[in-house]
């Protein structure tokens, strides 16, 4: 098959929905120039496609977060009223039951503030800020996040490796929100090495691309934690909302830029952020 009719043949792969089409480059002339015109605007046809569905997946989740704060925020009120005008009826008329049933309405009252302070996070999540982007360098991110968690990370017996390019990670960032994605990435890796281990922080620029990666020497995530981690409401850990991924992967979505996770080499998981580089 000639050049021309390989061309043609990618061509119509990508118009019926195969946006990894490429063509194998053979020569320098026109043809092969086309030819590599043509990978790179399939490459960026596909990058464009995942940022586009990660923004469309934290929008459907906003929303979501909006409706269920919407619906369990109105009975917890009187359910809390009710709750305390009990605890005053015992105690104007006490019996041998008092303590017990004390102890049973204030355990109540504070599962009731537990899912108060649930909903609060699913109602923050869903009306987060838009980022004040300004031009940074990312290097002053993570210096002040790895100076930030250096103590907490020697008293958990965590070692830290620094993989930072020493070259400006120009970016346009909002510092407080891209601080606190980047915190919670940090403590989700030092959760999943309870016993001590690695933490792996690398930063470098790919034309034009900022790549940060937060990797452990944990467990590690088999394949399908791996598909639902950043899903509202799933989380691997006993204790917890689900929304802290849920909540980075927004960040970074308003950033323009994309996250996924994998195993890390030699065990573990590994967290992979791409942010625009600023030009």
């Amino acid at each position: 098959m000639g050049a021309d009719m390989k061309c043609a043949s990618a061509v119509n792969e990508v118009a019926a929905g195969n946006w990894n089409a490429s063509v194998e480059v053979r020569s320098h002339d026109e043809v092969g120039q086309l030819a590599e015109g043509f990978n790179h605007m399939t490459g960026q046809l596909v990058e464009q496609r995942d940022r586009l569905v990660q923004s469309e997946r934290v929008a459907a989740w906003r929303e979501l977060a909006r409706r269920l704060a919407h619906e369990l925020k109105n009975p917890l009120f009187p359910l809390q009223i009710t709750v305390e005008n009990l605890v005053r009826a015992r105690q104007l008329d006490p019996s041998e039951f008092d303590e017990v049933f004390a102890e049973s309405t204030e355990m109540l009252i504070a599962e009731l503030n537990n899912l108060k302070t649930i909903i609060g996070r699913f109602s923050d999540f869903s009306k987060m800020p838009k980022p004040q982007l300004q031009e940074m360098d990312l290097r002053e991110a993570l210096r002040r996040l790895l100076t930030l968690y250096a103590p907490s990370l020697a008293e958990k017996n965590i070692e830290l490796h620094e993989e930072i390019e020493n070259v400006p990670l120009r970016s346009m960032a909002d510092s407080e929100m891209l601080h606190r994605a980047l915190s919670n990435l940090v403590l989700n890796a030092m959760d999943a090495m309870p016993e001590g281990g690695t933490l792996t922080v690398t930063a470098l620029e790919r034309e034009e691309w900022i790549e940060i990666r937060i990797a452990d020497s944990g467990v590690g995530l088999t394949p399908e934690e791996c598909e639902r981690l950043f899903t509202p409401y799933y989380t691997t850990k006993q204790h917890g909302t689900g929304l802290g991924l849920a909540v980075v992967q927004s960040v970074i979505a308003d950033h323009q830029g994309t996250i996924a996770v994998r195993g890390a080499k030699g065990g573990g998981a590994e967290f992979v952020i791409e942010l625009p580089a600023a030009r």
